[in-house]
């Protein structure tokens, strides 16, 4: 079943003031960018969005079944759609660099999709693995709780080496859907404490947005003149 809805836009979105307040961690100097609005709790069928997240995020345990089609399939939308909005000239020049997933590489549930994304947006093209999972976390693209950016920097690591040979000067953080920007925001300062003067973004898939309706229920009967 294909959906098509104003939830997913052909081109990149810049997270602006009237977004941010979503996104808790975020800074204001931060420019991060997306695709698609994904809404927690309402399934694959609710929007064209979720669908697309829904399908990047099968678990490993697909392989080899018709469900791993569909995850492939929405890896080389979302590189396709990245490459597409970037020109040709900007893209030789950016290093891209996936968030690393919650699950530590041997874990069964370990997941690798964004490097996937990151290595075909651009063939031969500057893609590297720099950080990863050394301690299992959990996974927050359905919640709206906040997470401990010191916590979660405690269970990465860096690959310095990859980083710095030679050193990026514009890096593009990838990750399917931002949620408060806890991982975002690590990651970053993580990568600026090796490579100060590097110019550091963020594309994702899309960005969790908040369901407020229940917020007007209160409202329902009573009379406005």
């Amino acid at each position: 079943m294909t959906i098509s809805d104003a939830s997913w836009s052909s081109s990149l979105r810049r997270i602006g003031d009237l977004e941010r307040g979503d996104h808790f961690y975020l800074r204001d100097s931060d420019q991060c960018y997306f695709f698609g609005e994904y809404t927690a709790y309402k399934g694959w069928s609710h929007s064209e969005t979720n669908q697309l997240i829904a399908n990047l995020k099968k678990k490993p345990s697909t392989r080899d079944t018709v469900q791993w089609t569909y995850k492939l399939d929405a890896i080389g939308r979302l590189a396709r759609s990245i490459a597409a909005n970037l020109r040709p000239e900007a893209l030789s020049g950016i290093t891209f660099i996936p968030i690393p997933p919650s699950k530590p590489a041997g874990h069964p549930d370990y997941d690798d999709r964004m490097a996937q994304v990151a290595a075909r947006i651009r063939p031969g093209g500057d893609a590297r693995d720099v950080l990863f999972t050394e301690f299992e976390r959990d996974a927050r693209h359905t919640s709206g709780g906040r997470r401990d950016p010191d916590a979660l920097r405690q269970t990465l690591g860096i690959r310095k080496d990859l980083l710095l040979t030679p050193a990026p000067t514009t890096i593009a953080l990838l990750d399917d859907v931002l949620t408060t920007g806890c991982s975002f925001t690590v990651c970053r300062d993580l990568l600026a404490a090796l490579v100060p003067d590097a110019t550091i973004v963020g594309i994702f898939a899309a960005r969790r947005v908040i369901d407020r309706s229940a917020a007007f229920e209160d409202f329902a009967d009573l009379d406005f003149d």
